[in-house]
């Protein structure tokens, strides 16, 4: 997949003579389905578009991954209607090496200080903000504002899932700290405090099954298996699925924060001002 990010905020249009909305975005991937199943198109921002199989709107000669599209997608997410756009200009990424992570990760020493950072957590961000820029900003500022070396954790939907429950995601993605060698999940949009995992997955797992933890590899082998979800952990610089993939399919390993990612975060996530 090209490496270039649009904005991708869903644009909520009114369309004459029909309810519809229209999403702007970078396709991730197409998957297709077997006989009358609908085919799922994936954006880079989480967001899946169902395309029912009889329809002529996506063709198999061509190569989706990486393109910029503007989407008219129904109340249901059924694709209506797909046109490409101009490619964005590359946001550049910070200088990469090769070989593993060892990143040291903060280990807190009480409940109480998780709960004190997570209440310091940066709320100003916009309603239609997506879950990869607020945990960008989230990481980065903590670290800024308390030294804390935090990690991510992607929650991935397998198609599975997601065609059983109409599921419109698929994947999330939040901030995740070490208290005293235990694991909290740091959700400030869905959460009201720090979470254990298992409760984290539980908010959006209408099935409450439990997410084994896995790679990024594993889960797109298995996403059209009997499992519904995976958990695949991250250091904290690695925004997007697309970095996480890059680390274990190339060895592209970031070190750091890119400044023009993470003022890209900044851009979508601040609360928009005026009307």
């Amino acid at each position: 997949m090209k490496i270039f990010f649009l904005s991708s905020l869903t644009l909520m249009m009114l369309i004459p003579g029909a309810w519809a909305k229209r999403i702007r975005g970078e396709v991730d991937s197409v998957d297709y389905g077997k006989k009358n199943q609908d085919h799922l198109l994936k954006l880079s921002d989480g967001q899946v578009v169902f395309v029912k199989a009889a329809s002529q709107l996506l063709s198999r000669k061509t190569n989706y991954e990486g393109a910029s599209v503007e989407l008219e997608v129904d109340k249901n997410q059924n694709l209506v209607s797909i046109s490409t756009l101009p490619e964005d200009p590359v946001i550049p990424e910070a200088e990469a090496t090769t070989g593993g992570s060892s990143l040291y990760q903060t280990d807190l020493p009480s409940e109480e200080e998780a709960v004190r950072i997570f209440r310091g957590m940066n709320r100003s961000y916009y309603s239609r903000t997506e879950c990869t820029d607020r945990a960008h900003v989230w990481t980065y500022e903590e670290m800024r504002k308390n030294d804390l070396i935090s990690r991510k954790v992607f929650l991935f939907f397998t198609n599975t899932y997601i065609r059983r429950y109409r599921y419109h995601w698929w994947f999330h993605v939040s901030p995740y700290v070490l208290v005293q060698g235990e694991e909290r999940v740091m959700d400030r949009r869905y959460t009201s405090g720090p979470r254990q995992m298992k409760t984290w997955t539980d908010i959006f797992m209408h099935s409450n099954r439990t997410c084994p933890v896995s790679t990024y590899r594993h889960y797109r082998s298995n996403r059209y298996g009997s499992e519904h979800c995976y958990l695949v952990k991250a250091d904290m610089y690695y925004r997007l699925p697309l970095h996480v993939r890059n680390l274990e399919d190339y060895g592209r390993v970031k070190t750091q924060f890119s400044r023009s990612e993470v003022n890209f975060s900044y851009r979508a996530f601040r609360r928009r001002t005026g009307n």
